[in-house]
């Protein structure tokens, strides 16, 4: 008996992140909107105001355009990246392609924009008006079946954190398809996946700091700084007593205080956590992106190397962040 996704109430399918506009729904002005650059097509008969366009970040314009298709084709059912963007999972990499799932007659193919994917399983739909899409484990088993774990792993500390899905759901979900092709692969990203890993960098860093050979660090320790104040690091290597910090976000709350503010509390923060332990190694995405720098940075603050690095994984790691 398959164990089963988290209620609903606790994930939801993304609405889209800017007002799509359907040309037959659009009065007599819309040509000239058109034409002085108003409006802006993201599909054909699709359209948004430009400037709220300008103003998405690249992941929103990606989910922009996965609803803007399901205007065009609402039968259509989103897998792998676009799923995992509809339940407002991570998708590293700024993927470009759509992802659906293609009728059997059709096989996997690629059309335009559109990758076509046929599948031996019956993987479960959660079907919302106007919207479809595998539900969020058989999206992250997706994901960990043909994609670099990096990519996996970060959209399934993304789901555990976020529903309190256990990692043996994603591993049954796994073991349970017919299909046998990915399933070793898919293992590992599904079997380490944590709720600890706050976010993509995190989870990439996670990933890394493994695949070059170093300890496991503790994750979310904390530590009194004075006052009663409480932080918690990212990453803690008790044996080297070394804190990690992906990206040096400070995790407290600064009520509303401005950058000159905010840069003299980090500062304070981390002139008191260096008081009470020996080091604190700091990267940011450049590091992880290009593993022999974060090596560099955890080798300078004492962390130990305790196996061989995995020079395939981090070898392949770049194209994929």
């Amino acid at each position: 008996m398959r164990l089963q996704d988290p209620p609903l109430s606790t994930l939801a399918i993304q609405p889209p992140p800017i007002a799509l506009i359907r040309r037959a729904e659009s009065g007599t002005r819309f040509d000239h909107a058109v034409r002085v650059g108003r409006l802006h097509r993201i599909r054909s008969g699709v359209y948004v105001d430009t400037d709220g366009w300008e103003a998405l970040p690249p992941w929103s314009r990606y989910l922009a355009r996965i609803h803007a298709f399901a205007m065009k084709s609402p039968h259509s059912v989103f897998m792998h990246e676009s799923a995992a963007a509809l339940w407002g999972l991570p998708t590293l990499g700024m993927p470009y392609h759509l992802h659906a799932r293609a009728k059997r007659s059709g096989g996997s193919r690629r059309t335009g924009d559109i990758q076509w994917h046929h599948t031996s399983d019956e993987p479960d739909v959660v079907v919302e008006p106007g919207i479809a899409a595998t539900s969020p484990s058989d999206t992250i088993v997706d994901l960990a079946r043909t994609h670099h774990p990096v990519i996996a792993r970060a959209a399934a500390d993304a789901l555990v954190r976020r529903s309190g899905m256990s990692p043996d759901v994603l591993l049954a979900t796994n073991d349970e398809r017919l299909s046998r092709r990915g399933r070793a692969a898919a293992r590992w990203p599904l079997a380490t996946a944590t709720p600890l890993a706050e976010t993509a960098l995190e989870s990439a860093s996670l990933c890394v700091i493994e695949w070059l050979g170093f300890e496991r660090p503790e994750l979310q320790v904390e530590f009194e700084i004075g006052g009663g104040s409480i932080v918690r690091s990212d990453c803690y290597w008790r044996s080297a007593d070394v804190i990690g910090e992906a990206d040096g976000r400070a995790k407290y709350s600064l009520n509303g205080a401005g950058p000159e503010q905010q840069v003299w509390a980090e500062k304070r923060r981390e002139d008191a956590l260096r008081r009470q332990v020996r080091g604190i190694a700091r990267w940011a995405w450049d590091d992880v992106r290009r593993p022999e720098k974060l090596r560099d940075v955890l080798r300078t603050a004492g962390v130990a190397e305790v196996r061989p690095a995995r020079r395939d994984l981090l070898r392949t790691l770049p194209s994929h962040l």
